[in-house]
Order: C-alpha cells, then sequence, then structure tokens
C-alpha cells in the first residue's frame, strides 16, 4: 500500500512538473513610446497591429520558441530575424527582451475574442482599444 502511494505522488509530481505554465498563445497589447501595438500569438505563428503605418496588421508569420527564447522575423517596413527572451512577469504580463537592441517590449494578456474577417471592425474596435489605453 505504501509503495503504491509514493508511485502515485511521484508519477503526479512528473506529470505536474512538465506542464507548461506559461503561454504566449492569445492577445496582447503594449504601448511603447507613445505607440499603440497589438500582438496576437496562433499555434506556432504570430501577427501585430498597430499604428505605425509600415506595420498596420501584419500578416501571420511563423514564429519558433525554444526553452525561454522567441525567434522570429521582425515586422514593418524592414525585416530582420530577430529573438527575444520571454519573461512572464505576473498572471497578465509578459516581457520580450530583445536581444539585438536590449529594447524590452511589455505585453499585457487581452481577455477578448478577435476576429481578422471583417477589416473595418477590426479597425474600430482597435481605435476603441487605442483610446481606452490613453497611450499617448
Amino acid at each position: 500500500m505504501k509503495r503504491n502511494f509514493w508511485n502515485i505522488i511521484l508519477i503526479s509530481t512528473l506529470f505536474l512538473g512538465c506542464q507548461n505554465t506559461g503561454t504566449l498563445f492569445g492577445n496582447y497589447s503594449s504601448c511603447i513610446d507613445g505607440e499603440y501595438t497589438e500582438v496576437y500569438f496562433k499555434k506556432d505563428s504570430m501577427r501585430v497591429a498597430s499604428e505605425n503605418v509600415w506595420v498596420e496588421l501584419s500578416k501571420w508569420r511563423k514564429i519558433e520558441i525554444k526553452n525561454d527564447t522567441l525567434y522570429f522575423e521582425t515586422f514593418g517596413e524592414w525585416r530582420d530575424k530577430t529573438k527575444a527572451i520571454i519573461k512572464y512577469v505576473g498572471t497578465n504580463n509578459t516581457e520580450l527582451n530583445f536581444l539585438e537592441t536590449d529594447a524590452i517590449l511589455n505585453l499585457e494578456r487581452m481577455n477578448i475574442e478577435l476576429t481578422f474577417k471583417d477589416s473595418l471592425k477590426f479597425w474600430n474596435e482597435f481605435n476603441k482599444r487605442l483610446i481606452s489605453k490613453n497611450c499617448k
């Protein structure tokens, strides 16, 4: 009986210890240098929406996550491969520390469902979120 009890504890510990407690999947917003940006993660891809005319609403791009590092191609007019260290700093907050520039992007989780199919509706809702964040 004791042996079975310890086997159950061991298996439970191994199983629970292997779970990934942090995940990037979902929608995030950020305000950096007065510019409002949203970042969306889905499976092995990400996309960005920004008030910046060089980015606007990007297409989905492949990402790779190894350990605590996110590898991806930058968004906007100039594309470059980059990597950022992922830091979970709170329940709904994540930091991306860009290794090449030492820049930090604070991402706040948005608990809303988004649709990208209706462009006009998307941008109307985006602008409402921009105004509510008072980013400027």
